[in-house]
């Protein structure tokens, strides 16, 4: 955990401006880890985790108050990481659409659907996806997509 912490911030220590929010951290981050842009990342930050159910690990504000990094975790590991750009940057959504896609392997589908809809966001209806897996799909408020997914079962 120490060795990934110093790569991310060329210390041994976190910043004094990061916060875990009570959570407990994994050993290692996984290998790839989804680095997505917001306009606003502290909206999307707290969006995140209310619609999907990441907890928030990291929220790194600037002496302004906005955020300039974030972490996110799901309860088996997956971690998502979300940063303000600089100027002139556009999200997702200005532009027209996603050029990319974050899936997300989940226990519940169904269940996590549910939960999303709650929230008040817009979710397509849980389909057969790639061969043995059901998913259902998601826009986030600055347009990235979000491709949610679990194994198929006999009674699927």
């Amino acid at each position: 955990m120490l060795r990934n912490r110093m790569r991310l911030w060329g210390t041994k220590r976190r910043p004094a401006d990061a916060t875990t929010e009570g959570l407990i951290v994994a050993e290692e981050d996984p290998q790839v880890i989804p680095y997505l842009l917001y306009e606003d990342a502290g909206a999307a930050l707290d969006w995140l985790a209310e619609t999907f159910g990441f907890a928030v690990r990291v929220r790194s504000q600037r002496a302004d108050g906005t955020v300039r990094h974030g972490e996110l975790q799901l309860d088996r590991g997956g971690v998502v990481m979300v940063g303000s750009p600089g100027p002139g940057f556009r999200s997702a959504a200005a532009r027209g659409g996603a050029t990319q896609l974050v899936r997300v392997v989940v226990a519940d589908l169904a269940g996590h659907r549910d939960r999303v809809l709650t929230r008040g966001a817009q979710a397509s209806p849980v389909e057969p996806g790639a061969p043995g897996w059901l998913a259902f799909s998601v826009t986030d408020p600055e347009g990235h997509e979000w491709y949610f997914t679990e194994r198929a079962t006999a009674d699927s």
